[in-house]
């Protein structure tokens, strides 16, 4: 972190948890084996070397796109290359290498955070996921030219931070070193960007939608139900301040024994993503 922080970082707050829908909690517990800690960082690290390797061979790039042709005569490595070029494709000058820094300075932030939020595993299915949805778009789609090349390897990364940016709104970074920016208005910039190319290039969609169905199975499900919670968090604390009175409904109630915050024992209440809320003492385990 001490690195990252004369290019970006000076304040960090998330939205907390990200909570998939079920059958993606269960099929995270079915393979809780296939977790590769640090995964993006390392794809940012063999990025940064593509980048350097373009110093020497500035045609490397047509050896690492997706090419559906080349692959079935078995060039089988273009299947996963094609989420280098984003970095490989930035020019090697001065300037190319301070973003190239940057770049990678931030994937290792991401990768950091959201393996600390996630854990390994589920961040691990998440890059594989949307791997996958770009490759089976990539090579089932018949897409135009110019529109998988580089754009399905920034789709990937823009996937990944979108999810950074949904579950830690709050960090800033000071682009040019000055002007701080809280990352959710980088997420909406982005987000409109997306729509808008979308809008004016729909070919563009056969890139952008498969990129974007694991960040609605991921992160989406869980930003929707904490919203829920906080909505009736905040209408039921509403309720208790108007009425004030002796004989007024308390704000904690447990579901399961009824007692609440005004009886003598010393009680701690939890609300539950569904809205209900339980004592410390009936707080029910997670299936």
């Amino acid at each position: 972190m001490g690195a990252l922080q004369p290019l970006c970082l000076v304040r960090n707050g998330g939205a907390g948890f990200s909570r998939p829908v079920r059958w993606l909690e269960k099929l995270e517990r079915k393979l809780d084996w296939l977790h590769f800690r640090g995964l993006f960082k390392w794809l940012a690290f063999l990025g940064a070397i593509t980048f350097a390797a373009s110093y020497a061979r500035p045609l490397i790039l047509l050896d690492l796109v997706f090419f559906k042709e080349a692959i079935l005569s078995g060039q089988v490595w273009r299947l996963f290359s094609f989420v280098l070029i984003p970095f490989g494709s930035q020019p090697f000058t001065p300037m190319g290498v301070v973003f190239m820094f940057f770049g990678v300075s931030i994937a290792v932030l991401i990768n950091d955070s959201l393996e600390g939020a996630w854990g390994s595993t589920r961040m691990t299915l998440y890059l594989l996921a949307t791997w996958f949805c770009l490759a089976a778009a990539q090579f089932f789609f018949d897409l135009p030219p110019g529109v998988g090349a580089i754009n399905a390897g920034m789709m990937f990364y823009t996937s990944v931070f979108l999810a950074f940016a949904t579950l830690f709104p709050k960090v800033e970074f000071r682009l040019f070193f000055l002007l701080p920016v809280e990352v959710r208005i980088l997420g909406w910039l982005a987000g409109i960007l997306l729509l808008a190319n979308g809008i004016l290039h729909p070919e563009t969609l056969l890139i952008t939608v498969p990129a974007l169905i694991p960040y609605g199975l991921w992160v989406l499900p869980g930003v929707i139900q904490s919203r829920k919670t906080l909505v009736n968090a905040v209408a039921r604390r509403r309720k208790f301040t108007i009425s004030k009175g002796p004989e007024s409904e308390p704000f904690h109630v447990c579901e399961v024994c009824r007692r609440n915050e005004r009886d003598p024992a010393d009680l701690e209440f939890f609300v539950m993503p569904d809205g209900k809320e339980y004592c410390s003492e009936h707080l029910p385990k997670q299936p």
